[in-house]
Order: C-alpha cells, then sequence, then structure tokens
C-alpha cells in the first residue's frame, strides 16, 4: 500500500510528540532502548520517525500505551478511527482558564517554527498546567503564554514565558499555611513577611506570599523543566515591558539552552567524540543546541544537578555550597572520559558555563584539568567587551542585590582567561585543529540592556556560529565521507543555514 506525503507526515509527527511523552514519563531514550521496549528493531524506528513509511497499528499502539495516552485517540488523530467514536473530555469538567490556557499552548507550540516544542522551553508549559491544574490555584491566578522571538537573518523564538497573576479578589495564603505546604514538597519554611505601621500588607509582603504560593504549586511540575527562573520582583525592570501588570511573578526559560533533549537518528562523526561548548545566553551558549538539534545528539546543559546513572543523564541533588559549581562539569567530564582512555561513541553535545573555570576555591586546578584531558572535541567563543557589558547592566535589571557590574564582568573575564590557557595547552598537545576557538565580533548597534528581547544580531551570531561548528566537524570529524552539510537532521539550523554569515561579520576563528 502507498501513502501520501502528508499522511506519512502525520504518522511521523504523532510518533514524536508520543516519543516526548513517554520521555516525559521515564526520561531520555536512546533510538535502540525504544526500538527494544516496541519490539522492532531501530532502523523501523528511525524509518517511521523520518516519515520514510508508515507505522503499523500495533507499534503505534504500543507507543500510545507506553506514553500513557488513549489508543483510540491516537488512532482517531491518524484518521483511522472516525472521531465521533472517541469519547470527547468533558468541557464543562474543566475551568475556563484552562480551557483558554490549551488553547494558548497549541498557538505557542505553532508559534516555534520547526523547534520541537516537548523539547523547548518545558518550564513555561508545566507550570502553567501545574496552577491550572490545581484546583484552588486556578481560581487564584491568571495565565498567560507568551513566546519572545529575535533574530534578522535567521529569526527564531528564543525565550518562553508564562505570567501568572493574582485574581484582584485574591488574597495570600498565610505564612503557615504555605511552610506547611512547602515543607510537603521539599521547598524551605516560608518565613513571616513585614508589614506597614498599619497592619496592612505591604507591596513586597503579598507579592512574597504569592510567589511563595506559585513556587509550592509548580515544585514537582520545574523538578523536571530544566533550567528556567522566576522574575517580575519588586525594584526590577527588566521584563516590565512584555508584562500586563508589574511587578509580576513571570516563569523565564531560554527556548534552547534551558531543557535537555534526547539524541534523534544521531549522525556518527568518524571519531565518536562528544563536542563540549563552552559559552552562556551572552556568547554562543545557544549554539551548543542549535548544533546538537542539527546533528540529531542528545543535547545536555551541564548544571550544578546533572549526573549520570550507568551512563544515563539523571538530576541529581547538588552539594555543598563549595562544590557546587563544579559537581555537573566533573561528572559529565568523567562520564565523557579522557583522552587517552578508549570509549564507546557517545553523540553529545554538552554546554559549560564559562564561570565554572575561574578561580573560586582549591577545586580550581582539578576542575581545569579535567577540562585539559577530556575526551572530547572543544568549541569555545571569547565574547566582546559590548557582549560582557550588555549582560552585565542585564543582570542587574532582573534581580535586586545583584553582584555588581564591574566585579561580574572582571570574574567572567578571568575565567575566559583560565579556558583559554587550558585550550592553548590542548592546542598544543593535539594540534591546532582537534578544538575550536572563536571571537565574537561586537553587535552593532549596541544591544540595549533595558530590553528584554535578546538582540537580532546576538541571535543571528548563535546560528553562524553554530554553521562554523558545521563546517569544522565536516573536516575534521568527516573525512571521506558525503559532506556533513547534506546529512543534517529537520532543524532551524538546518532551515537557517543559507542564512549564515561565513564572512566574519560576527564571528570568526582564531
Amino acid at each position: 500500500m502507498t501513502y501520501a506525503l502528508g499522511e506519512l507526515k502525520t504518522a511521523a509527527d504523532t510518533m514524536r510528540v508520543l516519543r516526548g511523552q513517554v520521555e516525559e514519563r521515564l526520561g531520555p531514550i536512546s533510538d535502540e532502548a525504544l526500538a527494544k521496549r516496541l519490539d522492532i528493531s531501530a532502523g523501523a524506528l528511525r524509518s517511521y520517525a523520518m516519515g520514510r513509511t508508515m507505522i503499523k497499528p500495533a507499534v503505534l499502539r504500543a507507543l500510545a500505551e507506553l506514553a500513557g495516552v488513549q489508543v483510540s485517540r491516537v488512532y482517531a488523530e491518524m484518521g483511522w478511527l472516525p472521531r465521533h467514536e472517541v469519547s470527547a473530555l468533558r468541557q464543562s469538567d474543566l475551568p475556563e482558564q484552562l480551557r483558554a490556557a490549551t488553547t494558548a499552548v497549541a498557538r505557542l507550540s505553532e508559534s516555534l517554527d520547526g523547534l520541537v516544542s516537548q523539547d523547548t522551553g518545558r518550564a513555561a508549559l508545566l507550570a502553567a498546567g501545574a496552577v491550572l491544574g490545581d484546583e484552588r490555584a486556578a481560581t487564584r491566578f491568571e495565565v498567560r503564554l507568551r513566546a519572545l522571538r529575535s533574530g534578522a537573518r535567521c529569526p527564531a523564538p528564543t525565550t518562553l514565558v508564562a505570567e501568572f497573576t493574582p485574581d484582584d479578589n485574591a488574597r495570600p495564603l498565610t505564612a503557615d499555611t504555605l511552610t506547611d505546604r512547602a515543607l510537603a514538597v521539599g521547598l524551605q519554611p516560608v518565613s513571616e513577611t513585614p508589614r506597614d505601621t498599619d497592619g496592612s500588607d505591604t507591596t513586597n509582603s503579598r507579592h512574597r506570599l504569592f510567589q511563595a504560593e506559585l513556587e509550592v504549586v509548580t515544585a514537582e511540575a520545574l523538578s523536571r523543566a530544566g533550567d528556567c527562573s522566576w522574575q517580575g520582583e519588586p525594584g526590577t525592570t527588566l521584563w516590565q515591558p512584555v508584562c500586563r501588570r508589574w511587578p509580576t511573578h513571570l516563569l523565564v526559560q531560554h527556548v534552547l539552552t534551558g531543557q535537555p533533549f534526547a539524541d534523534r537518528l544521531p549522525w556518527l562523526s568518524n571519531d565518536g567524540l562528544p563536542v563540549v561548548v563552552i559559552g552562556a545566553d551572552y556568547s554562543i551558549g545557544p549554539t551548543a543546541a542549535l548544533l546538537a538539534r542539527a546533528l540529531g545528539w542528545r543535547f545536555v546543559p551541564v548544571s550544578s544537578a546533572t549526573a549520570f546513572d550507568s551512563g544515563r543523564l539523571v538530576r541529581s541533588q547538588s552539594l555543598a555550597q563549595a562544590t557546587r559549581r563544579r559537581q555537573g562539569w566533573s561528572a559529565a567530564a568523567r562520564r565523557a572520559g579522557a583522552l587517552a582512555e578508549p570509549a564507546a561513541p557517545w553523540p553529545v553535545v554538552m554546554l559549560v558555563r564559562p564561570y565554572v573555570f575561574g578561580d573560586q576555591d582549591a577545586h580550581d586546578t582539578a576542575t581545569r584539568h579535567l577540562l585539559r584531558d577530556v575526551r572530547a572535541r572543544i568549541v569555545y567563543a571569547r565574547p566582546s567587551p559590548v557582549h560582557l557589558d550588555w549582560w552585565a547592566r542585564r543582570r542587574r535589571l532582573t534581580a535586586r542585590g545583584t553582584q555588581p557590574a564591574e566585579a561580574w564582568k572582571a570574574d567572567i573575564l578571568g575565567a575566559l582567561t583560565r579556558v583559554e590557557e587550558v585550550l592553548a595547552e590542548r592546542s598544543a598537545a593535539l594540534g591546532p585543529d582537534h578544538d575550536l576557538r572563536l571571537r565574537l565580533a561586537p553587535p552593532s548597534p549596541s544591544p540595549d540592556a533595558a530590553d528584554p528581547l535578546l538582540p537580532d544580531a546576538l541571535t543571528d551570531s548563535h546560528f553562524d556560529a553554530a554553521a562554523l561548528c558545521l563546517r569544522w566537524l565536516d573536516r575534521v570529524a568527516n573525512t571521506g565521507r558525503p559532506s556533513l552539510l547534506r546529512e543534517l537532521r529537520p532543524s532551524a539550523l538546518r532551515d537557517h543555514l543559507p542564512r549564515t554569515d561565513a564572512s566574519g561579520g560576527t564571528v570568526t576563528r582564531w
């Protein structure tokens, strides 16, 4: 039997969504492991996922059951079962906000333009679902979801936000009530808040109590949401232009760097080495996720909670403050192994923040030795002074009591210098092409630190740097084979590759 392209695409899209739901329940899972659970070959799984062949009903049933989804609904979505034969969700059982949020989530997902929505910006969606799924909180907060975009040549969604606005008639819960609930989900007790002289709540105290309630309600959901942050406290201003009310309760997550994702039909290099990208949102952090998606590799943004169990990525509790910044990097480096050690191919792109390698304590030397010896290819970019100045001023607008801009820049410059010293050692030992060192040109015009949107020039440079990485990998890890640029997986980078700038206008090698 032959199938139209539209039918094959529907099947592939359905598989992608179901796989995301499987990973929501079980954690990241490789093609081989998923194929084994479905009792099919990894080759057949990839053929279904790429839309080359039609998935068999028995396989789709097994995948739906693994995802915890009603099989009849999946069959109806595929057109294999009349929709009127599937019992509809009783809309009268849903609060009005939840119905509105369902529509908002659908529209938000459509706005991602090729970025797989179940793998990106998950924090906003999970938090919205947690609040609107809580019988009490759903009546106390209005929820608004929004995707922020940037990029001139390579436009893309960069940040997803969820704004939670207390209802005008809602009163804050007491600190005692919130403490009981906080302790039940593993959070710290909620302290009493100051009052005005007449005994009424201050703006700050109301904000803190509503914020504590939201953190309690979303705690379990956000435990699997990756890196995100609460913004909108009194005295800050950065996110005010994108909010309905200020101060507010705003959950923010970078679309690309905030959430790890599993490999999808990974391209296999000649040497099997993972890639370590040293960068942040103000430099080439998003480049790591763009590269991973285009290669079909796993993406691991290394944090204090990063850990591996028998080679599988898991989430751990942070250790003592003195070792917190080192913990995730140490686990990732040891999983990759040392250059002198044989190891199986590991198609992973890891993102490590530069501050990890700065001068901090007695662990500095050991941390940098792990970087010197790690069995991986390293990609690093030195941001311009304009990049650092913009980010330092932006940080000051997001939280009260943030480190002064000049002190932060001094710390980061020290960390960048230490990374460059290690890379010089590696270049001398391994050759100048083993790792990739880049330099970012100052963005033009100079970015406005008070604008919550990322500068167009910065987002374009993320794509430009990713394109440089692809051409470098094609040369050093794809010898004797067809061009890597013809093997890219469906991704934003593949779509925007013809519009990237290879002239050195935004990023160059050094």
